[in-house]
């Protein structure tokens, strides 16, 4: 598909250029494609109105080419063109060392543990699963101080499209499977992923 200047979304630089493209990403995403390349696109045709008038349209400075592709779980397309979505996980943390059989609260602290455990039980392959920051709190609750680890969790598309709800059936599937190992935080578990 050739896009004028702007028009697809990829070189969005604000999140206002994003919702005034096509957001060709998103909707490649909601039909089941991936957006595998954006090339400089090269018009080789007679540049006239639809309405007969032979008035020229405008192309910008760069027309790209986007091209998609359906998945089959071989192709990899690049990571700039493809939607993440993310939340945040809140977990109480045990006042006991030992939060289970499988996992130190050191290595859930870290992260390492809440990755491993969502992608390998509740992502399909091909989607990535980040977890870029994590924090610690101390909140004052009506039973007394608990304190909470938060952890962003993201998704992201590598090989497998990505969409909100797609996203948001994962973050369901997180939020059983984490709490097997460790209690979540009840009045944070079901919110909704956020827009790609």
């Amino acid at each position: 598909v050739a896009l004028c200047d702007g028009q697809g979304g990829c070189s969005a630089a604000t999140l206002q250029e994003w919702k005034g493209s096509w957001t060709a990403s998103m909707w490649a995403a909601e039909h089941g494609l991936l957006l595998a390349r954006v090339i400089p696109y090269d018009a080789q045709y007679r540049l006239s109105s639809h309405r007969g008038v032979d008035r020229p349209f405008k192309l910008g400075k760069s027309p790209k080419l986007h091209v998609f592709v359906k998945p089959d779980g071989v192709i990899k397309a690049p990571t700039e063109f493809q939607l993440c979505c993310r939340h945040e996980l809140h977990i109480v943390i045990p006042d006991d060392d030992g939060v289970s059989a499988v996992c130190s609260l050191d290595q859930i602290l870290a992260g390492d543990a809440i990755e491993s455990i969502i992608q390998s039980n509740c992502v399909p392959e091909g989607v990535r699963v980040e977890v870029p920051a994590r924090q610690i709190l101390e909140i004052h609750e009506s039973h007394g101080l608990s304190r909470i680890a938060v952890f962003l969790v993201v998704y992201c598309s590598e090989s497998y499209p990505v969409t909100r709800e797609m996203a948001d059936q994962w973050r369901e599937m997180v939020e059983c499977e984490v709490s097997k190992y460790v209690p979540l935080r009840e009045n944070r578990r079901g919110r909704t992923v956020s827009r790609p």
